[in-house]
């Protein structure tokens, strides 16, 4: 009868939808950006301290982090599967959060997490093995003998670290999943603080002890994830766990079913992380014979774009959980708005990241490295990383949002296309082929292989949420 005032109302319900959409998605985001932050920051530390030591020890951890960091996001990737079906669930239940006084409602969670300890304990032991195998072959892969043997020793410290690694992430995914991200990040960030001292004890020689340098980076990062596991573990049993939970229920009450879930919709995800970042552990051996300055300016430039890019990460793993909820809850338009919303942050983001990156990229080099070499080298490769801070923002947003589907098959196999196939060849043949453009031409084959995910990703993440809608409505139309 009143068009305009109808139109108008549409409107400001709209925009009223679309702001506390954006709250829920920050209110998510932050805590999960700052744990994020935190984790990446120790990879951090390890490469300044390391740096101080000489380019070689800078070097030989650059190459066994490009090695052990795409095994932990492996694991990881496996159990951020929790996230998604933790959320779900708790939609179903008709719950935001988790209540402490409720019991029920963390009787029917709690299995969930004694499934991913299950995973995360066979899945780190896994990884664990494949890293001890790699660092015995090390010396065979890398001419120079002393920046080999710093690599095997700081790899088969990292191994041990592989299984408390496990304990904590799925306990960090756990209690994401329930609306409890600050929790993880308290810990985190006194990880963070603890990894310095740790570091320099062995790193140094502090207390009478050897100093290994770059070795003793290995050892820190195992004793601060031994403090991680423990203390998150203990904080969900308190919090989250029925009283009377303990690690024998695990064991006493083993869910096969929901196991055999986690591994369905997790294996791809961990699949589809690896083939991401063992791009970059392929490109740092295969540019080894270019020299330790290369490697290390390489090193500088991944971590620093890394730590740029945990913003549009911290909002994609934000949108799993808020994509999951709204399908647990029968609100498949919700899930597909706060999808493209998110993307639509991201870029906002991106913009302010590459602006960043631009603008701060000699200082940043300076940071890292004493070296006037890795300096230049790396202030030129990170142009690079601002170029495709665009591309990467709307495939990480979209991968995240096709998790909330529980859509990970085809996110695996257009993240193989995108990178390997077309990212990795197109790098290598810049590099080496007939422009000889050095490992400029790897992050350039980056920027192809990113902006190609981008697009797959984001014509996916449209087919499903589509059909999700008309999932939906089929039980209505079919009544009338």
């Amino acid at each position: 009868m009143f068009p305009i005032t109808d139109t108008l109302t549409s409107n400001y319900l709209m925009k009223l939808v679309h702001g506390r959409e954006i709250r829920a998605l920050i209110a998510l985001t932050l805590p999960i950006l700052a744990t994020q932050l935190a984790q990446i920051g120790m990879g951090t530390i390890d490469t300044i301290m390391s740096g101080y030591v000489s380019t070689q020890d800078l070097a030989a951890v650059a190459i066994g982090t490009a090695i052990w960091l795409p095994t932990w996001l492996f694991m990881a990737g496996i159990l951020v599967a929790l996230t998604p079906m933790a959320s779900r669930r708790l939609g179903q239940l008709g719950f935001s959060k988790i209540q402490s006084d409720n019991r029920q409602l963390k009787q029917a969670l709690s299995s969930l997490f004694n499934s991913a300890i299950v995973v995360a304990l066979l899945s780190s032991l896994l990884c664990a093995l494949a890293l001890t195998v790699i660092a015995l072959l090390i010396p065979n892969w890398i001419d120079n003998a002393n920046m080999a043997a710093i690599s095997q020793d700081y790899l088969l410290a990292i191994a041990l670290s592989m299984p408390a690694a496990g304990l904590f992430l799925s306990a960090r995914f756990y209690a994401e999943a329930l609306n409890a991200a600050h929790r993880v990040t308290r810990i985190m960030l006194l990880g963070l603080l603890l990894n310095i001292p740790f570091n320099a004890i062995f790193v140094y020689g502090w207390f009478g002890l050897p100093a290994l340098g770059g070795v003793g980076c290995g050892l820190g990062t195992l004793c601060v994830m031994l403090f991680l596991a423990a203390a998150m573990v203990f904080d969900i049993r308190r919090s989250f766990m029925p009283a009377g939970w303990s690690f024998s229920h695990i064991w006493r009450t083993i869910n096969w079913a929901e196991i055999k879930q986690l591994m369905v919709i997790g294996l791809p995800i961990g699949v589809a992380i690896f083939f991401e970042v063992s791009l970059f552990t392929v490109i740092a051996l295969l540019i080894t014979d270019l020299g330790p300055e290369v490697v290390a300016a390489h090193q500088v430039a991944l971590n620093v774009s890394s730590l740029t890019f945990m913003l549009p990460l911290s909002l994609g793993m934000a949108l799993t959980v808020r994509v999951s909820r709204h399908l647990g809850r029968q609100q498949a338009d919700k899930a597909q708005a706060s999808a493209w919303l998110g993307i639509r942050l991201n870029l906002l983001l991106a913009v302010l990241n590459a602006s960043l990156l631009i603008v701060m990229s000699a200082w940043l080099s300076r940071w890292y490295s004493p070296d006037p070499s890795v300096q230049t080298l790396a202030t030129y490769l990170l142009y690079f990383a601002a170029a495709f801070q665009l591309s990467d923002a709307v495939q990480i947003a979209a991968a995240g949002a096709l998790r909330g589907y529980h859509d990970t098959r085809a996110v695996m196999v257009l993240t193989f296309i995108s990178y390997w196939l077309v990212g990795l060849c197109s790098g290598y043949w810049l590099a080496f082929g007939a422009l000889q453009l050095g490992v400029a031409g790897f992050w350039i084959g980056l920027i192809i292989g990113l902006s190609i995910a981008a697009l797959m990703l984001g014509l996916r993440l449209r087919v499903m949420a589509n059909k999700a809608i008309a999932w939906q409505a089929q039980p209505q139309i079919i009544s009338k």
